[in-house]
């Protein structure tokens, strides 16, 4: 989709393959594309990798990060030759430059503000957090696939949590054959389950179901599969973590009572990361765009 605008500057800071792909696709909008904190990414000859932070952000129209951001005070940067801290990001940047990326911490967030910079997050935007839960859900489905030498199609398949991964996903599995369980805290949301062909219970009835499950995916960003749901999933099933930090579970403490649990971060980015750039893309140029009426 190419933007209705004059051509601009990015500067794309850190990330994986999406922002090496979106660094493409700027290109091939026109637009000027610099990078940083990409040097073992592929990218096309055209576009600079930049030897210092401060020339790539120079004159800068918009600063691009990675989704998320950061991660403990260094910005998310697997591509990178050394690592970036973000204080130093920050004060390589100028007054009224716009800076957006994906999950931005209280950190970066509180540090741009002093900097005078304007910033947007674009998962606050609802097309691009859908998008990437659709994503998240079919890479989903792929990794349980590709993990266990069971079919979903016939299984029994416990998703806990009920947000817009966990709806997507239950109804990925359940149009494959899958026998789908829900695990919601909410009467509503458990009643909106079962409306669409799928088990629902509370999560204090786990205990007493988890044993009949042959795959458990946790949605869910805190602990609700502790010391006792743990030791009632079979140890032939496949259990899975979709959540961010803290997770629904201790994986050490899986690993130690016989599971086998799997971390799946990123999923975007590892199973559809062109799609994944185009929907950054199109939430980056919206952005813009309102800034500018």
């Amino acid at each position: 989709m190419e933007m209705e605008v004059l051509l601009l500057k990015f500067a794309v800071i850190g990330g994986d393959k999406r922002s090496a792909l979106l660094c493409s696709l700027l290109w091939r909008d026109r637009h000027i594309v610099h990078s940083f904190a990409l040097e073992k990414a592929e990218l096309p000859a055209e576009i600079p990798k930049a030897g210092c932070l401060q020339s790539c952000v120079y004159g800068a129209d918009c600063v691009i990060l990675p989704t998320p951001a950061e991660k403990n005070g260094l910005i998310n940067a697997p591509y990178a030759s050394q690592p970036l801290a973000v204080d130093e990001l920050l004060v390589s940047l100028w007054p009224g430059q716009l800076l957006i990326g994906g999950k931005l911490g209280r950190k970066l967030s509180m540090g741009a503000l002093e900097q005078g910079l304007q910033t947007a997050d674009i998962m606050q935007r609802r097309g691009f957090t859908v998008g990437n839960a659709a994503l998240t859900a079919e890479g989903a489905v792929e990794k349980l696939m590709a993990s266990s030498p069971r079919s979903l199609w016939g299984s029994s398949v416990l998703v806990t949590g009920w947000g817009r991964i966990a709806k997507i996903l239950s109804l990925r599995l359940y149009a494959l054959g899958a026998a789908v369980t829900v695990a919601a805290r909410k009467e509503g949301d458990r009643a909106m389950a079962r409306a669409l062909g799928l088990e629902a219970l509370d999560f204090p009835q786990l205990p007493e179901a988890l044993g009949g499950f042959d795959f458990v995916v946790n949605t869910v960003p805190e602990q609700v599969l502790g010391e006792k749901e743990l030791g009632c999933i079979r140890r032939d099933a496949l259990l899975m973590e979709l959540a961010s930090a803290p997770g629904g579970f201790d994986p050490h403490r899986a690993e130690e009572l016989g599971l086998k649990a799997l971390a799946a971060p990123g999923l975007p980015g590892l199973c559809a990361p062109y799609t994944a750039a185009e929907l950054m893309l199109e939430a980056i140029y919206s952005t813009i765009r309102e800034r500018e009426e």
